[in-house]
């Protein structure tokens, strides 16, 4: 039986596959304390494992100045439009393949971010797109820029079908030009608990967990409203509220936010039942009060949110999920993925942490039925999808 290919086109063809690809990524870069940077961070770690020859390199969005690691070859002062103007003078004079943007409206200077479109229009490198908000409802502003970013985009990524479809159907993008890319998550163990609870001295049978950045719109307060009622029903529970407050509700509003939900706890008459981490942590930290817990609760209030990387950890770790159904919990946590709960319903929440932990077969099921969802996300598979689609690009363009 004849080859079908000889060994030289085989090996030809296997070089072009894995050729390595410069990139320059624009976004929000650790040491800031926000989800796009760290994001960026762990993309680029994950893509660097599978792109040695050819490191990431970071032009960072910065709100202040920061002490920032060797990778950030440039960085943008997000309201000075010089730094956009010098900073695409530099990546055009580079030699990268390819531009990927990380994008958020908040993220870059003027309204909605509209300090990014000249700067996309300068660029004379291929271009691709990852929106971390993607709208269902945009006003006529967040339109036309999103418009002008797809346009000049050779592709652009959203974090989930839905967010895909909406790129689509609000926004008019080419069905060709769009893929779904998940958020990534680590690689975590499918563990019994009881080595982190002991790590983090939990000494309470359960474990309920709400992390990130605190501020008005992540409904925490729900998630404190119904632990009297899981409490009354008998089960020794605490709950872990995990992580800072956001830096700019920290600059506008000071600390209102937590000690309003302080102030909660102590109505409720559940100091002993709370636990305050009031840190940011870095991700290996992070990840401990994840592999602990029992019950993962993500009681955001907007239902337009398009993504949530809390979320998508504690899928990838395995949890007991139980969210409000804004647009990526509804489509993650479907098919038993998880517990979807009305907004707004601290009543909602209680009854569905009552079912499982009373219920440990089930517990075990959406347990099991979470981390096989989080396989598909770990941080190897998303990087090797970007580095692929990375590759389609580059190869197109030289065409």
């Amino acid at each position: 039986m004849r080859d079908n290919f000889s060994s030289a086109d085989i090996s030809t063809l296997l070089d072009r596959i894995q050729k390595p690809v410069r990139c320059i990524y624009v976004s929000s870069y650790v040491p800031r304390k926000c989800g796009i940077a760290t994001f960026t961070k762990d993309l680029t770690t994950a893509v660097n494992n599978q792109n040695p020859e050819m490191l990431a390199e970071i032009v960072a969005i910065s709100d202040q100045p920061y002490a920032y690691p060797w990778e950030v070859k440039y960085h943008i002062q997000q309201d000075d439009h010089n730094d956009y103007r010098s900073a695409v003078h530099y990546m055009n004079q580079s030699s990268t393949d390819i531009i990927n943007l990380q994008h958020e409206f908040g993220l870059f200077g003027g309204k909605n971010g509209e300090y990014i479109l000249p700067f996309i229009e300068k660029l004379k490198k291929p271009l691709v797109t990852c929106f971390h908000s993607i709208l269902p409802k945009p006003n006529k502003h967040q339109q036309h820029i999103m418009e002008k970013i797809i346009a000049k985009s050779c592709a652009v990524i959203a974090m989930s079908s839905t967010g895909r479809k909406l790129l689509m159907d609000v926004y008019g993008c080419d069905a060709q030009k769009t893929v779904v890319v998940h958020h990534g998550v680590p690689d975590f163990t499918f563990n019994d608990q009881s080595v982190a609870k002991k790590k983090l001295q939990v000494y309470s049978r359960y474990m309920m967990l709400v992390s990130g950045l605190l501020g008005p719109g992540k409904g925490f307060e729900y998630a404190i409203l119904a632990l009297p009622h899981i409490l009354q029903a008998g089960i020794d529970v605490r709950l872990y509220i995990v992580g800072q407050t956001h830096p700019t509700i920290l600059q506008r509003e000071d600390e209102h936010y937590r000690r309003y939900l302080q102030k909660l706890v102590q109505e409720q008459q559940v100091e002993k039942a709370v636990v305050w981490v009031d840190r940011f942590l870095h991700l290996d930290e992070l990840m401990e009060y994840y592999r602990a817990a029992d019950i993962y609760i993500t009681p955001h209030l907007d239902p337009q949110q398009p993504t949530s990387g809390t979320l998508a950890k504690a899928l990838g770790a395995g949890k007991v999920c139980i969210s409000t159904p804004f647009v990526y919990a509804a489509e993650m946590l479907k098919n038993d993925h998880g517990i979807l709960v009305p907004f707004r319903d601290a009543e909602a929440i209680a009854r569905a942490v009552i079912m499982v932990l009373k219920d440990m077969t089930l517990y075990e099921t959406y347990r099991k039925n979470a981390y096989i969802l989080g396989k598909t996300m770990q941080w190897p598979r998303v990087a090797k999808r970007y580095l692929d689609l990375f590759r389609i690009i580059i190869h197109n363009n030289q065409k």
